[in-house]
């Protein structure tokens, strides 16, 4: 899906971190920062860089001009409106916990916003959404990459909408902004809260009881289960009850009419319904 831009009027400031923001990232993973003003998708970027970058590179745009989200999905944001960012992390966890890094970042952009007076939850799998009135609108999205090697890599991007899309631009369906939620965030010290916390639960991975207590924050931060959901999987659509998430990141829903049965989707969109 590609969206027209918006008027420039929307655009935050651009440009690259202010002076001493690497500092706030000492003794983490991610000391290693590039700013470009524009590329076509950070993600692929580092991606192709994969075999000689460092662990924990981090690349931060203003504009993308080829942004990807899952399923081939892309769009266009005005330059500088948005936080737009991918990490490249060298896994020192186990192969199975390559689908938890998704949720790793998205627990640690819910915490950063909330220290910032910004609540937000976890639609599963991949998206932020926030109150907008009576609607959950989506402010973020996260797509992480696998990539083989040698050396393996995982490639982790996110898109926050910061300052677009307002309620009159042309936006992909159920898309907001913080600014339009009434919330004005610094680009660079929300990246640098969520550096931090991410490097945390990236830790988790490779801890004995680390993806406990990822499923645990996941499942306290989520706005999906407990809700009426269509998950749209590999075998076919599954309507029913979202009603915990596992160990593996797989969401469980319990189909309609099927009291006594659990399905684990494991990958597929998943459509927020109203209740029965």
């Amino acid at each position: 899906m590609v969206t027209r831009m918006a008027p420039e009027s929307h655009a935050a400031p651009a440009g690259g971190p202010p002076n001493g923001w690497k500092a706030r990232l000492s003794g983490t993973r991610f000391t290693l920062l590039e700013h470009v003003g524009a590329t076509g998708s950070t993600n692929s970027d580092l991606v192709a860089r994969a075999g000689g970058a460092d662990d924990g590179t981090v690349l931060v745009t203003d504009h993308q001009t080829a942004g990807r989200g899952r399923l081939g999905r892309t769009w266009d944001a005005p330059p500088g409106t948005n936080l737009l960012v991918s990490v490249l992390v060298r896994p020192d966890w186990p192969p199975e916990a390559h689908p938890l890094v998704t949720p790793a970042l998205a627990v640690a952009v819910v915490d950063a916003l909330a220290g910032m007076g910004v609540p937000t939850a976890v639609k599963w799998p991949n998206d932020l959404v926030v109150e907008d009135g009576l609607a959950l609108g989506k402010v973020a999205g996260i797509l992480a990459e696998y990539v083989v090697g040698p050396p393996e890599a995982v490639v982790v991007g996110l898109g926050l909408n910061l300052a677009w899309p307002a309620a009159e631009d042309d936006a992909p369906p159920g898309a907001t902004s913080l600014r339009a939620c009434g919330h004005t965030v610094n680009r660079w010290d929300l990246l640098a809260v969520v550096l931090a916390g991410f490097d945390t639960r990236l830790d988790d991975l490779a801890a004995a009881a680390g993806p406990e207590r990822l499923r645990e924050a996941h499942l306290g931060r989520s706005a999906t289960v407990g809700r009426r959901v269509r998950a749209d999987t590999p075998t076919g659509p599954v309507e029913g009850t979202a009603v915990d998430i596992s160990a593996d990141g797989s969401l469980l829903v319990r189909p309609d009419g099927a009291a006594n049965s659990l399905v684990p989707v494991a990958a597929g969109d998943v459509t927020h319904l109203k209740s029965a």
